[in-house]
């Protein structure tokens, strides 16, 4: 787990979320109340929020953490097994939790904590990727990625150019992408511009990805030092599935 709670106010804005997540390197933090930890802000919850119509002509300094982050904070004792902490976060479809010490939080557990324990398995990617995977086309709209991600429950989506796989997009890439959007088009013609925002100008064109034959132990790595959180599975140039962290969490399950 790791023991640095970085934890942001609920008064606070998203934009300063956002520059937390980035400064930092994470996709969540915890939120604070007068001094208690009271809920988690994540990625997710902050696309949701920047790509609502709702309240459409505030820029992202003036939307308050407290009108997007979850008050539902699951947590796990210290001293449970990490094949505990895997399972409850799949049951709850979440990527971390509050880790508990006499009812006082002392730690964060996320996915990439978790896979760690993988470093050294000599199991292939195609026991554990997930072959039925989603993709857009470049010039798809970058709000058709958010709808994607949100209704789906997915963090990100290989991007193609006919069958040619030319990109990956990520929520934290949506997140930037529509947290600096709230910045420069304020209030004006809102609807308008934001329909001009495709995926091509804000996924990451050089994407790192496997193999089936693969080892998990080496994805894991890759991943870790890389600090991304799933890879495209490429067999013979073509995109046959994707391999990512809730994937190694069930992995995790099954070879402890």
């Amino acid at each position: 787990m790791s023991k640095e709670l970085i934890t942001i106010d609920t008064n606070d804005s998203v934009r300063n979320a956002l520059r937390l997540m980035q400064k930092h390197k994470i996709s969540r933090l915890l939120v604070r109340k007068k001094g208690k930890i009271v809920g988690i802000v994540t990625e997710r919850d902050l696309i949701r929020r920047l790509g609502s119509e709702k309240e459409r002509k505030l820029s992202d300094a003036h939307i308050h953490v407290s009108s997007c982050y979850s008050k539902n904070l699951i947590s796990i004792d210290k001293n449970a097994s990490l094949k505990e902490a895997a399972q409850l976060m799949l049951q709850n479809g979440i990527s971390s939790l509050a880790v508990k010490e006499n009812d006082k939080i002392v730690g964060l557990i996320t996915k990439t904590d978790l896979i760690k324990a993988l470093k050294d398995s000599k199991d292939k990617v195609e026991r554990f990727m997930s072959r039925n995977v989603l993709r857009l086309q470049e010039d798809s709209r970058l709000l058709e990625a958010r709808k994607l991600m949100l209704g789906k429950h997915i963090k990100r989506i290989p991007i193609v150019k006919g069958e040619e796989l030319v990109g990956i997009i990520t929520e934290q890439d949506i997140a930037k992408a529509l947290g600096l959007f709230r910045k420069v088009a304020e209030g004006k013609q809102w609807d308008e511009k934001l329909r001009y925002l495709f995926v091509r100008d804000f996924m990451t064109k050089n994407v790192i990805t496997t193999s089936p034959s693969d080892e998990i132990g080496k994805c894991v790595e890759r991943m870790l030092e890389k600090r991304i959180s799933g890879l495209p599975v490429l067999e013979d140039g073509n995109l046959v599935g994707i391999i990512t962290k809730t994937d190694l969490v069930r992995a995790i399950i099954e070879i402890f």
